[in-house]
């Protein structure tokens, strides 16, 4: 195994002069780093009342390249393969032959950052807007869990535009991140996206193109006068505690009535550990759901884990982490205009039992395997809706209980 990488190091050197590989995806290095993951998934669900079978999926494909163009000047690319169901066939073309396989390719991120100052830094780009801790502080290859929480409905997830910086003001734990962005979020399942098929009302979302001449040499000129703004908040004291606070308001089409000319979005999160046992909190809320007036979406989940090795329980070759996290979904608020009857005090609970299982603990996430198994209560109106050909169910959400299964190799 270390031969291959090695040859495999070699190789790459040799085809692409200057680029190294890393471990983590961390802007120290001065690269160019190329990194990447890969996360193959099996799963399988229990009492839907039809065919039922295992099946297998490209999870997560990721490739990117990052480093610092100059001292104070870094850079992040990267590349998604999200969702390329090997039994569901090609990206592009699964949906229309099975429905509900959305598999999506494209830029995940494309960022500049200016750290010269850094207190006040500059990010500009393509990347996470800064709201809810879980999304913008564990990236898909070191959940916790293989899904991310309901609450991806709620927040906001990654769009365009610039926000100011820090990670540690002057050394005393606390960070901040404040920006303005294209008034959605360019990536689909979330409470500012124009996409996704959770979405109650996708056309409410505004849209970040304005009239007039759109494009110049291919290059968009032209903006819709309307922003999403997002701030962030914490503080750290590592490792016992990390506690944060967001927000995001972002303008919307005013597309009818009964729909909202604003989204409004709050997340407090906390986590920390110590000694191998880790914890993580977070409470989520969102008014005018889906662009809707008066429709409210709550979300609160609580989660702990207790890695074995770093508790030294067990030896270096069964590095073992058991994990558990309940979570619960609400929708509340006035039924109106354009809202289902049977959305209004709706609610999901997602019960996830997992243990991940790390090859080398020295770096975890380089290959890892990840078992989950979720039982969801209050799904009955959800499973309807299924059948009925609808889906309000949030991002993430569970409607049966469900086997899952995920191997995970990065560098």
């Amino acid at each position: 195994m270390k031969k291959n990488l090695v040859a495999f190091a070699v190789a790459a050197a040799v085809l692409v002069p200057g680029v190294a590989l890393a471990a983590d995806s961390s802007n120290a290095d001065t690269g160019p780093v190329l990194y990447g993951y890969a996360q193959i998934t099996g799963s399988n669900q229990f009492g839907t009342h039809g065919p039922e079978g295992l099946i297998f999926g490209a999870h997560r494909i990721r490739l990117g390249v990052k480093g610092e163009a100059v001292p104070g000047v870094s850079y992040n690319f990267q590349y998604k393969w999200d969702g390329a169901w090997m039994s569901g066939g090609s990206l592009a073309g699964a949906a229309s032959a099975f429905p509900g396989v959305d598999g999506q390719s494209g830029v995940q991120e494309a960022e500049i950052n200016f750290g010269f100052v850094p207190a006040l830094q500059l990010e500009v780009g393509k990347f996470r807007v800064p709201v809810g801790l879980e999304r913008t502080q564990f990236s898909g290859n070191n959940l916790w869990f293989i899904q991310r929480s309901m609450n991806q409905s709620l927040g906001a997830d990654r769009s365009a535009g610039a926000a100011f910086h820090s990670p540690n003001v002057m050394g005393t734990g606390i960070y901040y991140k404040i920006g303005i962005f294209d008034n959605h979020s360019l990536d689909g399942s979330n409470a500012f996206s124009d996409f996704g098929t959770n979405a109650l009302n996708a056309k409410n979302v505004g849209y970040p193109f304005g009239s007039g001449q759109t494009r110049v040499g291919g290059v968009l000129t032209n903006g819709s006068g309307k922003y999403l703004f997002a701030g962030m908040l914490g503080y750290k004291m590592s490792p016992l505690l990390n506690v944060e606070l967001s927000g995001a308001r972002a303008d919307t089409n005013l597309s009818g009535p009964g729909y909202a000319n604003q989204i409004d979005a709050w997340n407090l999160g906390v986590n920390g550990g110590l000694m191998g046992i880790k914890y993580m909190a977070e409470y989520s809320r969102v008014n005018s759901y889906g662009g809707i007036e008066g429709l409210r979406g709550s979300d609160w989940y609580v989660a702990l884990a207790a890695n074995l090795h770093e508790m030294t329980l067990t030896p270096d070759w069964l590095d073992i982490e058991p994990a558990v996290r309940f979570e619960r979904f609400d929708y509340r608020g006035t039924v109106g205009s354009g809202v289902p009857g049977n959305i209004n005090g709706a609610y999901l609970n997602n019960t996830t039992i997992g243990v991940n299982y790390y090859v080398n603990p020295n770096n975890p996430h380089a290959a890892e395997v990840q078992l989950n198994y979720i039982v969801p209560t209050g799904a009955s109106g959800y499973r309807a809706q299924l059948a009925a050909g609808k889906n309000y169910a949030p991002a993430n959400a569970y409607l049966y209980n469900t086997l899952a299964l995920q191997f995970q190799a990065g560098f």
